[in-house]
């Protein structure tokens, strides 16, 4: 870690921050706090300067997320409402006052048009952000929702929830494409990883629980270590992950194989509430109920990935190589190294053409009488502004 760079210094709050979110394009950061109020702060290893500062919530923000071009930010909350806040002006675009029936506890943009939301009771909406019309409602949960992940190229949608489960949908089709057995246990974070082939879970008592793609029944692997909840991963590469633990600790982990690479930083005893990398993937941002968000060095960690990448490149030519003199080595040892491990080899291939979204979706109302799902008519339009 010699030549670590400098770093902008921690950004402190008088209040407990539930989320934070970057900046697609600008070193611009986002926080939502549990009083209802969203920050945003330029920084600079010089000094952060504050450039926005409303309360558009009269209960706590609970989720962030910059719209694709980082002019507006999207904010939900407790108070169930969804938020659109133009980051030039400070003004509220859209205020949605009753997006859901139930607190909202997480938002994610899926895409450039699409947004994805969930709430305290396990119900999901999709969101058109040009029209604000929503799209679809899935309620195949039975308690929060507390993270999302996404497949761009075939527009899957993987959820975690309280209830121990993970549900799989196809957001331009209205039915549940799969749920997992219940896992005994909350899961509170998910990501994609091994090039769409494996999805890793954080979980309440600490285990990394892995997925196969398209095999959702069960996990086919875990990883114990973390002694306390893993509340929140973010992807480093596809065999890197970052976990933020209510342990206070921000550790990197390798996943298959599966091994604790180190610590990145702490927040002491304080539960880690978020970490989030930043545009230009050199810094993690985390944040803990010290009311502190503080940055991390993480150049160091794409550098060792790419390093390992050559490595396994190198130990490729060198077994064939030694394939060739096989029969020239006598005390060769490298004979039980030359199998291939097919274990992770299966890819998902979506054999169905994309078409775009919003053509595979009605906008007609349909009978709710359908438990699982349903689609709203087109009076919503609270996006019309963006």
């Amino acid at each position: 870690m010699s030549g670590q760079q400098q770093l902008p210094s921690p950004i402190v709050f008088e209040n407990q921050i539930f989320d934070l979110a970057f900046h697609p394009s600008q070193n611009i950061i986002a926080t939502g706090l549990i009083t209802g109020q969203v920050f945003c702060h330029r920084y600079d290893i010089e000094f952060n300067q504050n450039i926005l500062s409303v309360r558009p919530h009269r209960k706590s923000c609970r989720g962030l997320e910059f719209n694709h071009d980082g002019s507006a930010l999207f904010s939900v909350s407790k108070d169930r409402s969804i938020q659109v806040i133009d980051l030039e002006t400070s003004a509220i675009l859209v205020n949605k006052s009753r997006a859901h029936e139930k607190p909202i506890n997480c938002v994610s943009l899926l895409n450039e048009n699409i947004l994805a939301t969930g709430d305290d009771e396990g119900y999901i909406k999709i969101w058109d952000t040009r029209t604000g019309n929503e799209l679809m409602e899935y309620s195949d949960h039975q308690d929060f929702i507390s993270n999302f992940a996404f497949r761009t190229d075939t527009k899957t949608l993987i959820t975690t929830s309280g209830d121990g489960t993970l549900a799989v949908y196809d957001i331009r089709r209205p039915n549940l494409v799969a749920i997992s057995d219940n896992q005994d246990d909350e899961l509170l974070s998910v990501a994609i990883i091994k090039n769409d082939r494996k999805v890793v879970v954080g979980t309440q008592n600490g285990v990394i629980n892995l997925f196969s793609w398209n095999e959702w029944s069960d996990c086919n692997d875990r990883f114990i270590g973390h002694p306390s909840s893993i509340d929140t991963i973010v992807k480093i590469n596809e065999d890197l992950i970052c976990t933020g633990s209510s342990d206070g600790i921000i550790r990197v982990i390798g996943i298959l194989p599966n091994k604790f690479h180190g610590i990145i930083g702490d927040h002491e005893d304080f539960p880690i509430e978020r970490i989030q990398i930043s545009h230009d993937n050199t810094l993690l941002a985390s944040c803990s109920h010290d009311n502190i968000v503080k940055f991390w060095d993480i150049c160091y960690l794409y550098d060792e990935g790419n390093n390992e990448e050559e490595e396994e490149d190198d130990d490729d030519s060198d077994d064939d190589d030694d394939d060739k003199d096989d029969n020239d080595d006598k005390d060769d040892k490298d004979d039980n190294d030359d199998k291939d491990d097919n274990d992770d080899n299966k890819k998902y291939e979506d054999d169905k053409d994309i078409n775009n979204i919003n053509n595979n979706m009605e906008t007609d109302d349909y009978d709710k009488s359908s438990t699982n799902q349903r689609k709203v008519n087109n009076q919503n339009n609270f996006f019309a502004d963006l």
